[in-house]
């Protein structure tokens, strides 16, 4: 293996890491939704997620430090230990079924989530131990099954909690970082990290990182109106395309 794996599709693979960073970085969690098709068109579905999981765990680490000092631990203990739980039960689907299986299901998921968000829906039901293992066990099959970061489950859940915002998101940050790190090893276990892939995640994840941090600074400055806007747009535009591809 040489410089031949230094093709167009890396470059496109790139450009879509800069961008999903961005929106992880200022979000907090939606930065995969978008990466992860884009890599599956570019390659195979498993590979496409094993390099966005590295991604997304290297664009976290500028977030983590401060979202552990603000996460309410109670509530997003109940939702991470499901989504443990529950994650490696979605992964033996994930790694029997057919690629284009794989995309299509991305690309519904994808969908499901941008309209989800969109539609601005908050959740007002019972908060406690049975509701956030629901939470965490729904997440935790949806990103075991298809690979695609399933936050907009725990998302809505979390931002429907009478809380301080820095709370809500630090909460977000702190589960998403749980869900990759499950997924990851469970990744590594399966052997889906190939020398091709390293070397991939080598070139991506950095990039996926500091475009993260540049995310975390709009967060101080760009109104989420129109942040919101732009990410939609692209959730849309990545999720039709798993979709059709």
């Amino acid at each position: 293996m040489g410089f031949e794996i230094l093709d167009i599709g890396l470059l496109a693979g790139a450009s879509a890491a800069i961008a999903s960073g961005l929106i992880q970085g200022y979000s907090g969690f939606a930065g995969a939704l978008i990466i992860v098709p884009v890599l599956a068109v570019l390659y195979s579905p498993i590979e496409a997620i094993a390099i966005a999981v590295v991604a997304g765990l290297a664009g976290n680490l500028v977030l983590m430090r401060n979202a552990a000092k603000s996460t309410n631990w109670r509530e997003t203990g109940v939702v991470s230990a499901a989504i443990a739980i529950s994650i490696p039960l979605g992964l033996l689907f994930l790694l029997s079924a057919e690629p284009a299986v794989i995309r299509r299901g991305m690309g519904v998921f994808i969908l499901f989530a941008a309209f989800l968000l969109m539609s601005g829906w908050t959740y007002k039901g019972p908060r406690g131990i049975i509701s956030g293992a629901v939470v965490g066990w729904v997440s935790g099959l949806i990103i075991g099954a298809f690979g695609v970061p399933s936050g907009p489950v725990f998302v809505v859940y979390f931002l429907s909690a009478p809380m301080p915002v820095p709370v809500q998101r630090a909460n977000i940050i702190m589960t998403v970082s749980v869900l990759l790190t499950i997924m990851l090893i469970g990744l590594i276990v399966e052997g889906a990290y190939t020398q091709e892939t390293v070397v991939r995640c080598a070139i991506i994840a950095p990039l996926y990182l500091i475009a993260a941090q540049a995310g975390k600074m709009l967060f101080l400055s760009v109104p989420a109106t129109w942040f919101n806007k732009v990410a939609y747009v692209l959730l849309l535009a990545s999720g039709t395309m798993a979709l059709l591809a």
